[in-house]
């Protein structure tokens, strides 16, 4: 399972998936607020599918700061770039297709295009 920006309840079927993708950013308030709404996501419900899961090391965390939820420097956006010259959406389509290609065994893309 992938997240993109977190906003998930916690509540249900996250210790039946075999793993937790969750694309995040320190800079994405929405996410941060799905924390409060949902007690499901708060430690202190150690029984919650979300913090089993955790527990059971089945989420892995990708930080994409400086990334928000909404806006022009959402995760998705094509007018905001990074270092490297790619767009947030690029960076975000990246790795979703390396998770994707990971998880089903297919090679990694290679910039050349004769491999």
């Amino acid at each position: 399972m992938i997240t993109l920006g977190g906003f998930h309840n916690g509540a249900n079927g996250l210790t039946h998936a075999e793993q937790v993708h969750q694309l995040t950013s320190a800079y994405d308030r929405i996410e941060r607020v799905g924390t409060w709404i949902f007690p499901q996501r708060r430690r202190l419900l150690r029984r919650s599918g979300w913090n089993r899961a955790r527990r059971a090391g089945k989420v892995t965390v990708h930080r994409l700061d400086p990334a928000t939820h909404l806006g022009p420097r959402s995760y998705i956006s094509r007018e905001e770039h990074l270092p490297d010259g790619r767009s947030y959406l690029d960076r975000t389509t990246d790795l979703v297709i390396a998770l994707v290609r990971a998880r089903s065994g297919a090679p990694a893309a290679t910039d050349d295009p004769a491999l």
